[in-house]
């Protein structure tokens, strides 16, 4: 077959094609393909409060997680004027590395405010973590923290991704521990 034939046969082919493909099966317009990706779902996972939070205490609270997920904590208490610093890790810490500044957290928040404090984290592997609060007691020198004994809430939600199915089962939350200084 000679160049020029195959050249003018190849698009009147591909045209014939064409054609006949949009003649099959029935005219009426297709709907669009549609993929529905299912939305992440958050549950509260444990709500908490406690009270006699003296200042210049730690307090750690184990949260252990069953499921893979993103940690939203919300913390409040009662006093506008009091200094709370909020952390959460995946590592006990003692009094001494916490009073040192040498415990490796994942979220710090060292700050007077917003009140509540609202910490977010990325996914989460199951495990156990710990939130720890900081009851700031007042310093002349610097001039923060408070004088109050606290009464601190807490509420912890888990989201779940699209990967994952929310599970049923309750998560453990442990209860305060005050963290106190080693005896002399």
């Amino acid at each position: 077959m000679s160049r020029f034939l195959r050249c003018a046969v190849r698009p009147a082919v591909a045209g014939a094609l064409v054609c006949a493909l949009g003649a099959c099966g029935d005219d009426s317009p297709r709907p669009p393909v549609v993929v529905v990706t299912p939305q992440p779902v958050r549950g509260v996972i444990a709500q908490t409060s406690f009270s006699g939070f003296d200042e210049g205490l730690w307090v750690s609270i184990d949260v252990v997680l069953s499921q893979r997920g993103k940690l939203d904590v919300t913390v409040d208490w009662h006093y506008a004027s009091t200094w709370m610093y909020v952390y959460l890790g995946n590592v006990k810490c003692d009094y001494t590395q916490l009073s040192e500044n040498k415990c490796p957290f994942m979220i710090s928040s060292e700050t007077k405010d917003p009140k509540p404090r609202v910490l977010r984290t990325e996914n989460l592997d199951p495990g156990t973590y710990y939130l720890v609060l900081y009851n700031v007691p007042y310093s002349w020198w610097t001039g923060i923290g408070s004088n109050n004994q606290e009464t601190v809430s807490m509420e912890i939600g888990l989201t779940v991704g699209a990967e994952g199915q929310r599970s049923t089962e309750p998560v453990r939350l442990g209860s305060p521990k005050v963290i106190a200084p080693p005896r002399l």
